[in-house]
């Protein structure tokens, strides 16, 4: 049995004085905060406000497990991207294979890579309403708030998020002018430049702008090439929101996204380290443009409408040296080459009513009822160089989504409610490569809640959830791309994987004191997974040619606990812990390689917040990450609109493993398997100054 566990222990720091406005931050599965903020208080503790739900709700009265961060607790964390801020949460882990961490996992179900099968997340990332998912890329420079659900959300979310859900908003738009500058400079030849501004633009109407360039020679040392920038990032992200009160009870919205990202992937060394050898480093490159307008209408007498329209189209260019190492390295050599050419064009609407005081059913049940609908236009080339032999493979998957949904939240008494959603969603995809393969597979799929709050005063509340999540089926193109190869013909009957469901059981209690100074939450949940997706390979005579593909094991289970907890004892501390207990088991299943794995724990379920158990990396094979214990200090200083921090992430310098495999790659040592780790970064220390005006 495996322990997926990590405590949280409060450490006392050198208290400084508000009026300096100094504060020092540390993380080693415990956290303790000086209040960067002389103007935050009990209340601003207490009244959180949950963006992503049906209703924006007080977070302590949200009936599921969500956690946020807002604007100050990522800046208090010296956080630069949407990765170091996910080590923030409890039973929250991400698996990288890439630049940055693609790929996320809550409570133990996630994906880990991204080949040519086109994944269906588990956990989604909406970015100011539009659906990222699958890209896995944000700066979180000014962010106003994120939030994590935990649990199946298929009711509010859908398909994207049969283990959760990352909801990231951006700055709104202000109608007093408000601005912030800020410049790090860090090791590794890194610095980032970042800029917010909001002003109106007449009594109506109000824009912001964010702007952030964050560039690193990355921690990687080439030492064939003699190069210490192959693992490099160079991302550029544009935000702009508009708000526009067209009349009293009308607003509308405008949101545009610009990422350019131009990131070198060179991370996985034969040596097992931070030294590759590799002689045609890769590339993780992507450029994507997001639109959407949103609505809010109020002037109906029983509901308001609220929707959003979005467009994204995302173009992007990932590859690798596949055998890590140079020509010459050894008489055993292989040189291959791998790259991924992706086009992503989507459409989505997602419109609903919310019903007001004077729209109750029954004088005592609120409702909410939607639509939603979803087109996704999926292309990929890859380009494979075998030696000298140049292979190629093209496809096309059109997808298209329907959903109706609806929710009912009813007061049983002054205490007791009871809420009730669910959602039937309907998809159909249409693929076709150049292997003169087309299938046209569609399904119907459904989710639902139900849950039953008591609130046992103003500052407690009790809840018992029950939920059911979905995520839809999908075709292994690369199986039936070589099944007609006979050392791989047993992928023949691995041309589709079927759609998967998780129930989930949870109870929670959320809590705060009569001041607010005290705040706590607490979940246990014990989920059910059935056809649950799993990552096969088949790999003849351990050489350098292999295939992957989806399967379906019987069923699965996840079980634990999530708590948080903050405490400020006066105004100018704040303490918080987070604390997260995971398990989970595979169901009978057994590998093609006849590696039974019936019993196993799931592939990344970890829990910990800024340490982690060990946990496996994949689903075909048994090889672990080490557990970690990871420290971050920040000390800052605010003299009037200036700020100027210290900070320092993995204090200790601890190997922190992203993404694994388990297989032979060396022909040094005759291609005897290995654990061949991806890290995340090492020690990191900078400085940031920044101007509020």
């Amino acid at each position: 049995m495996s322990l997926r566990f990590s405590a949280l222990t409060v450490a006392l720091l050198t208290c400084y004085p508000v009026a300096a406005n100094a504060n020092a931050n540390a993380n080693a599965n415990a956290n303790a905060n000086a209040n960067a903020n002389a103007n935050a208080t009990e209340q601003d503790i207490e009244r959180i406000t949950v963006q992503g739900d049906f209703r924006k709700n007080n977070l302590q009265q949200v009936a599921g497990s969500v956690a946020v961060l807002s604007e100050q607790d990522l800046t208090r964390q010296s956080a630069q991207h949407l990765d170091d801020a996910l080590l923030q949460f409890a039973n929250v882990n991400f698996a990288a294979g890439a630049s940055r961490g693609r790929f996320l996992q809550v409570r133990g179900i996630g994906e880990r890579s991204e080949f040519i099968d086109v994944i269906n997340p588990s956990v989604g990332i909406l970015i100011d309403g539009i659906d990222y998912a699958g890209l896995g890329i944000s700066s979180i420079a000014h962010a106003e708030q994120l939030e994590v659900f935990r649990g199946p959300e298929a009711t509010r979310f859908g398909t994207n998020a049969l283990a959760g859900m990352v909801n990231l908003t951006s700055k709104t738009p202000r109608f007093n002018p408000e601005g912030k500058l800020s410049a790090t400079v860090a090791n590794y030849d890194s610095w980032q430049l970042s800029g917010f501004y909001s002003a109106p633009i007449s009594e109506q109407l109000a824009y912001s702008l964010t702007l952030d360039q964050n560039r690193s020679d990355g921690f990687i040392d080439n030492a064939y090439l003699n190069r210490d920038d192959t693992n490099n990032i160079d991302e550029f992200t544009g935000r702009f929101k508009l708000d526009y009160q067209a009349a009293t009870d009308l607003k509308l919205g405008f949101v545009a996204h610009l990422i350019d990202q131009q990131n070198g992937y060179d991370a996985f060394s034969l040596d097992r380290n931070r030294t590759t050898l590799s002689d045609e480093p890769g590339q993780d490159q992507l450029r994507s443009k997001a639109a959407a307008i949103n609505l809010d209408y109020q002037g109906l007498s029983r509901a308001n409408l609220q929707g959003q329209i979005s467009y994204l189209n995302a173009d992007s260019d990932y590859g690798f040296d596949e055998d890590w190492s140079y020509r010459g390295i050894h008489p055993w050599e292989y040189s291959y080459q791998d790259r991924y050419l992706r086009e992503r064009e989507q459409w989505t609407l997602d419109y609903r009513l919310i019903s007001k005081p004077a729209g109750q059913l029954f004088s005592n049940t609120d409702w909410v009822l939607g639509v939603y609908a979803s087109r996704r236009d999926l292309s990929l080339s890859r380009q494979r160089r075998a030696e000298t032999e140049w292979r190629y493979f093209d496809s096309t998957i059109n997808r298209e989504n329907l959903a109706l949904y609806g929710e009912t939240q009813t007061a049983l008494s002054d205490k007791l409610s009871l809420v009730v959603g669910g959602r039937v969603e309907q998809y159909s995809d249409d693929y076709q490569d150049s292997g003169n393969i087309s299938l046209s597979p569609d399904q119907t799929l459904w989710g639902a809640k139900v849950s039953l709050n008591y609130q046992l005063n103003s500052q407690a509340m009790l809840y018992g959830l029950l939920s059911r999540g979905y995520k839809i089926g999908g075709i292994n193109g690369e199986a039936l791309s070589k099944a007609g190869e006979a050392q791989f013909a047993a992928l023949a009957d691995k041309a589709a994987f079927k759609a998967e469901t998780l129930l989930n059981a949870e109870f929670g209690v959320k809590a705060s004191s009569a001041d607010g100074s005290l705040t706590s939450r607490v979940a246990a949940f014990y989920m059910w997974r059935d056809d649950m997706q799993v990552k096969g390979w088949i790999n003849p005579d351990l050489g350098p040619e292999f295939a992957g593909f989806i399967d379906n094991a019987a069923s699965g289970r996840n079980y634990g606990v999530e708590a948080e907890t903050r405490w400020q004892p006066a105004d100018s501390w704040q303490l918080f812990a987070n604390v997260g207990y995971l398990q989970s088991k595979l169901g009978q299943y057994q590998t093609d390689s006849g590696l039974d794995m019936t019993g196993r724990d799931q592939a990344h379920a970890q829990a910990g917040l800024q340490g982690k158990s060990r946990f496996y990396y994949s689903d075909g094979h048994n090889a672990r990450s080490d557990s970690s214990e990871l420290l971050n200090l920040r000390l800052s200083y605010q003299l009037a609109q200036w700020e100027l921090a210290v900070w320092m992430r993995n204090a200790l310098d601890q190997d922190v493993g992203v993404r694994g495999f388990y297989f032979g790659n060396d022909p040094r040592d005759e291609y005897a398997p290995h654990v061949y780790e991806q890290f995340a970064e090492p020690r990191r220390f900078g400085a940031t100054v920044s101007y509020s005006f």
